[in-house]
């Protein structure tokens, strides 16, 4: 059985690029299923078996690794590694000593929510460099439970990151530039004050770009023009901003949807640009990178955030389009 997708990219590591292979498992899915930007639940299934995520893995592993080299290896399911309907402690075992047996995985990332996040869960994967990501979104509580949905608070998501740290593993802390509801201008301010809240629990800071997904509550807003995907030059904005006052802290972003209306985007003339200049940076942490970039577009952008609450409430009141 193949696994949703697989795909090798580069990772920062230690001051240098080291190649990635993500792999998408294909699981029972997220029991959660009611962030109001969140697709990912449709490509889960209740027939998937145990046997069948370990086939999925083996599978990306022979097709995919990179030959001679090591590498970093994210095992993401659209839900929660750690979550005992998802993946069974008796698989993560597995899954462990198959990665300790092949000695070229540098290092795995697992994704999960808080509240999945205990010592038995993660002894389950002991003897591996384990990093955990949780998809925090941002640390106010107000928008994350009456914007997103999200269903735990910021508190939660502190013990969980103090618990997988005192098991000796690493956090990779997720944030949402522009969830529903809130405008151009708010969505920069959150990332940066909640990037601020979060750096002490986190070795990496990932900056995920809101983007449409069908069949979710967030595309019943974009199709009646009460939602706009962030702009490309709102994520240039946060990385420079982030990375400047994290010297010693990974900021990544993977630019999903860039240049497509239901994805972050700005003219359509710039967004490659901007898009390659982002993943360059996910390497190489070089803010020059994103420094001297230009589009007329950029005029336009910096008048929205300008008079971004008119602009803004007057979209709501279906006043202007956003």
């Amino acid at each position: 059985m193949s696994p949703v997708a697989l795909w090798l990219d580069y990772e920062h590591d230690e001051h240098e690029p080291v190649r990635c292979l993500t792999v998408i498992l294909r699981t029972a899915g997220c029991q959660w299923r009611k962030c109001r930007m969140c697709g990912y639940w449709h490509e889960s299934s209740h027939d998937v078996t145990q046997a069948d995520i370990l086939s999925q893995l083996r599978y990306a592993l022979t097709t995919a690794s990179p030959k001679n080299e090591d590498f970093i290896l994210k095992l993401y399911t659209s839900g929660s590694f750690l979550d005992e309907r998802e993946v069974s402690g008796a698989t993560r075992r597995h899954i462990a000593e198959m990665l300790r047996q092949r000695q070229d995985v540098k290092r795995l990332i697992i994704e999960t929510r808080p509240e999945y996040v205990t010592a038995d869960a993660l002894a389950d994967l002991a003897g591996i460099e384990l990093e955990v990501a949780m998809g925090l979104e941002t640390a106010d509580d107000f928008i994350r439970l009456e914007y997103i949905n999200k269903g735990f608070s910021f508190e939660d998501y502190k013990t969980a990151a103090g618990l997988i740290t005192d098991c000796g593993a690493t956090v990779r802390t997720y944030l949402l530039l522009k969830p529903p509801f809130v405008s151009e201008r708010a969505a920069i301010e959150d990332v940066i004050k909640s990037a601020e809240l979060v750096a002490p629990y986190s070795r990496t800071i990932s900056m995920n770009l809101c983007n449409v997904q069908r069949h979710t509550e967030l595309e019943s807003l974009w199709r009646q023009g009460y939602y706009r995907p962030p702009w490309l030059w709102s994520a240039v904005e946060v990385l420079k901003t982030l990375k400047e006052k994290r010297r010693s802290m990974t900021v990544i972003s993977d630019p999903v949807g860039a240049g497509h209306i239901r994805g972050p985007h700005n003219c359509g003339y710039c967004d490659n640009t901007l898009k390659e200049a982002i993943k360059r940076f996910n390497i190489t942490q070089d803010t020059g990178i994103l420094k001297g970039l230009n589009c007329d577009c950029v005029y336009r952008w910096q008048s929205i955030l300008k008079y971004d609450e008119y602009l803004f409430g007057a979209a709501i009141m279906g006043v202007v389009p956003i």
